[in-house]
């Protein structure tokens, strides 16, 4: 009986290693036969080819065609081949795909409802297929920006990152601020250069999306504001007494307060300015993070009270401190020593040695120019 037993055992044994062979073997194929698809999507090329010919043509899509279209692309794996396809005709002819792509909008509803209920990978993979053909729609807020706005809360972040590149690249307002807000409301953590990255590509009216997003400032994190600071010095002034006001609340958040006087190192506003000197002189109660970013933007106000309290700064405890001060008294007030010569003749090593550095520093970059 346990003899009977044994050879069972083998021969089930036996059995599930051939199974298992045999699934392999399976799946090696299959997969193969995948992958000569999506390399070579002759039948696909052909078929997506007459389509774009036939739009050039008539500039209609018929209602049949995009219910295919639809049925079609709701999976994943005729996704990727659509995708092979579209990126060889756009070589072959790129107005006409594109022009092709761009009338598939309502597709791309529907699609963003059937994608919103898969996998993170697939949901990501399709955003950026609309941001890579401008398939995302126009500035209008309609049910497909609705959708991308819901992706952008993703807990993956590549989903978000590329449904907030779908928005930027559409140009609608709306849609990035109901974005940010929405994100911004739940507590997304999203990295601060890529917020203020894709800002600045937005590919709309810059001035508008700066106004309504400071309008909704009270609706953002400091995380997020801070992004939208970013994105406002980069690209345009106007907003000096904004930036001012905020520098001056002392409830601030302390990047947001460095972000202003880092706006106000590219936009000069006289008002401030008795602020950056008292920052300076520590008359503020501000830590040294202040004075060392102050340092640099003073060099927006050159004078001789500007000239002073970088001196005095030169003996400041800080060495990020010094060294900015030292940065911003000889690109402003050039690199001759007898100009400084009150420090170099002073008593404070610290003081000489740093200033000593950034003239010796200046002149050797001006002989690299002149060489």
């Amino acid at each position: 009986m346990m003899r009977l037993d044994a050879q069972l055992l083998i021969y089930v044994y036996m059995g599930i290693c051939v199974s298992l062979l045999a699934f392999n073997l399976c799946y090696i194929f299959a997969d193969a036969a995948k992958g000569r698809r999506i390399k070579n999507p002759g039948r696909d090329i052909s078929l997506l080819r007459k389509r774009v010919m036939s739009y050039a043509q008539t500039g209609q899509i018929a209602k049949k065609e995009h219910r295919k279209n639809q049925r079609m692309l709701s999976h994943v794996g005729k996704l990727e081949r659509f995708h092979w396809s579209a990126e060889k005709l756009m070589q072959e002819m790129p107005d006409e795909t594109a022009a092709y792509l761009s009338a598939c909008e309502g597709d791309s509803r529907y699609l963003a409802l059937v994608y919103q209920k898969k996998d993170e990978l697939q949901k990501a993979y399709f955003a950026r297929l609309l941001e890579l053909y401008g398939m995302g729609g126009g500035e209008k807020y309609d049910e497909l920006k609705k959708v991308l706005v819901e992706m952008t809360c993703s807990p993956s972040v590549y989903t978000r990152e590329n449904a907030l590149r779908v928005l930027y690249h559409s140009g609608s307002t709306e849609a990035v601020v109901r974005a940010f807000v929405q994100m911004s409301g739940r507590g997304v953590f999203h990295y601060g250069k890529l917020l203020t990255d894709g800002l600045l590509s937005f590919s709309g009216d810059h001035g508008q999306l700066v106004w309504e997003l400071w309008r909704h400032r009270q609706q953002l994190s400091d995380d997020y504001t801070l992004a939208v600071m970013q994105f406002i010095r980069m690209s345009q002034d106007g907003y000096e007494e904004e930036f001012g006001k905020l520098l001056e609340e002392a409830g601030e958040d302390q990047e947001l307060r460095l972000e202003a006087l880092r706006y106000f190192r590219k936009y000069r506003y006289d008002p401030v300015y008795p602020l950056l000197l008292d920052i300076m002189k520590g008359k503020q109660d501000m830590g040294w993070e202040y004075q060392a970013v102050t340092a640099l933007t003073l060099a927006n106000y050159p004078g001789a009270e500007t000239e002073a309290v970088l001196k005095g700064a030169l003996c400041h405890v800080n060495w990020y401190v010094r060294y900015n001060a030292a940065d911003t008294l000889v690109a402003v007030f050039g690199n001759e020593e007898e100009r400084f010569a009150d420090v170099l003749e002073g008593k404070d090593r610290y003081a000489r040695e740093i200033l000593l550095y950034m003239l010796n520093r200046s002149r050797q970059r001006k002989g690299e120019r002149g060489s």
